[in-house]
């Protein structure tokens, strides 16, 4: 098995990330250090990050997860984490979640310690959907709807076309779905932003075929092993 596909199966986040590790030289292989993701990691060969033994993958866990507002997508950070919430749950260190969440957003968040399943589910050519309820400022005209769905320019390199539908006005605001096909960094509120709407609440209810449902915030619960071959079965390039 390649050693970054090694670590991020057992649990030290993406391929990306595990990548970066080993192009830093924090891995090590029988007492030596190596730089190659590519390595081929041999039965019973011992792997260490920062000089600690690396156990070899063991069974994957998924977990749906309703974040809080206030809480940051990381794993270390000096601000509160969305890992706090699964620290009392055994090898919670191997654990990550998948994509971003701003910190200011909520709703539903995929946490894990399968990396390759996770980068996966990031990458944008399988464009796996993020359905967004997203709250603005003042009153969004149906007619500026085309414009919401239509690609435009982010750091460089134009984003994929959109869908969005108005679902409710209240007094002050308009409440929206929005739905993406990659995740950028606050493109929802850059989306918005370019038609002269604040982003008053972000709340995320769908990513892929896994649904919110009735959690609460800061609650989560194991994926049972349909809805992981869900997960698994729409990874397809359309």
């Amino acid at each position: 098995m390649r050693l970054d596909r090694f670590l991020s199966e057992a649990g030290f986040g993406t391929r990306k990330e595990t990548k970066k590790m080993i192009l830093k030289g924090r891995v090590w292989v029988e007492g030596r250090p190596v730089r190659d993701p590519a390595y081929r990691v041999k039965p019973g060969e011992r792997v260490e990050v920062d000089r600690k033994l690396v156990e070899p993958p063991s069974e994957k866990r998924y977990f749906l997860f309703y974040k809080p507002p206030g809480y940051v997508t990381s794993t270390q950070d000096e601000l509160p984490t969305v890992i706090e919430f699964f620290r009392d749950l055994p090898r919670s260190e191997r654990l990550f979640p998948v994509g971003r969440l701003d910190r200011d957003a909520e709703g539903l968040l995929l946490v894990t310690d399968d990396g390759e399943l996770a980068h996966r589910l990031l990458h944008p050519k399988y464009r796996v959907p993020r359905v967004y309820e997203v709250e603005v400022e003042g009153e969004f005209p149906e007619e500026e709807l085309s414009r919401l769905e239509e690609s435009f320019p982010l750091r460089g390199r134009p984003t994929f076309p959109a869908r969005a539908r108005i679902l409710e006005r209240k007094e002050g605001f308009t409440v929206l779905e929005v739905t993406l096909y990659e995740g950028r960094h606050h493109q929802v509120k850059r989306m918005f932003s370019r038609l002269g709407f604040r982003v008053a609440r972000l709340k995320r209810l769908r990513f892929g075929p896994l649904e919110l449902g009735e959690l609460s915030p800061g609650g989560f619960r194991k994926l049972e092993e349909e809805e992981v071959r869900e997960l698994e079965a729409s990874l397809t390039i359309s």
